[in-house]
């Protein structure tokens, strides 16, 4: 009848919720190393005053002055700041479920393709930010890249996510973005570089093995051909590979290529 009788929303009380100084600590130490060029940033840039001032609050000064004790520092990523409300709309559609129309450029086109695609999740890797889903009209799975999205419209369409999609497993057969059968590769390493390979892990099934003369084979099971190998010409000289044939003969066909671009 009159405004005073539309229901209103009675106030509730917030409930108090106490963080530990370890748990603190383990929020703003995730703060600092989230990326500058993430569009949310800003937003976790205020977040970070805020535990702040509650660590202050509470006499633990550490923890407030945890961003002056920590840097990040990445090569090659992606500015996404640019790409908000893109990444909002993916993030709909991820939760709606809901069918999206994207146009996208891919760098191995000259011109952006138009269709359907259905969001399952994004994807943070090595700087780059993706989309995995599937286009209806194909099997299996494909993975955009977020900065080449030129447009993106939901639609009232709903989607279910494939049964067969295990991210999990997904993770475990890729050794980057790209999503390919799995090969076993076997990659010999010179000593004076073997420290810096044993102390990382490149990829979850990888096994290393110990060499008499101080180098190491390491060995694991991955697809993604172009980017396992982009990977191993990173490693100059101080890496062989040893099997499959296939992407030795790749790797050489490539190295030799590289010597006739610097032969005088």
């Amino acid at each position: 009848r009159g405004r005073d009788n539309r229901p209103r929303l009675m106030p509730s009380p917030v409930p108090e919720i106490p963080f530990s100084a370890a748990e603190l600590d383990a929020l703003l130490l995730a703060i600092a190393q989230a990326q500058a060029a993430l569009p949310a940033a800003e937003t976790l840039g205020s977040a970070a005053l805020k535990l702040k001032a509650l660590a202050r609050s509470e006499g633990n000064t550490l923890s407030a002055a945890m961003d002056e004790r920590f840097e990040t520092w990445s090569c090659g990523a992606k500015d996404y700041r640019l790409h908000q409300d893109r990444i909002a709309l993916i993030i709909e559609a991820i939760l709606r479920r809901r069918r999206c129309r994207v146009e996208y450029q891919a760098p191995s086109r000259t011109a952006p393709k138009v269709y359907e695609f259905d969001p399952y999740r994004l994807l943070l890797v090595a700087g780059g930010l993706y989309v995995i889903g599937r286009v209806p009209k194909y099997s299996g799975t494909a993975t955009l890249a977020i900065d080449r999205l030129l447009s993106i419209v939901l639609q009232d369409t709903a989607f279910e996510v494939d049964a067969s999609f295990d991210p999990a497993k997904r993770r475990q057969d890729a050794f980057g973005v790209s999503s390919e059968n799995p090969i076993e590769v076997v990659l010999r390493f010179r000593a004076d570089q073997a420290p810096y390979v044993r102390e990382r892990l490149w990829h979850p099934s990888q096994q290393v093995t110990e060499l008499p003369e101080g180098g190491i084979q390491l060995s694991f099971r991955a697809g993604g051909l172009f980017e396992i190998e982009r990977w191993i010409l990173g490693w100059g000289d101080a890496v062989e590979v040893v099997s499959p044939d296939d992407l030795r003969q790749d790797i050489e066909r490539i190295l030799r290529s590289a010597v006739s671009i610097y032969r005088l």
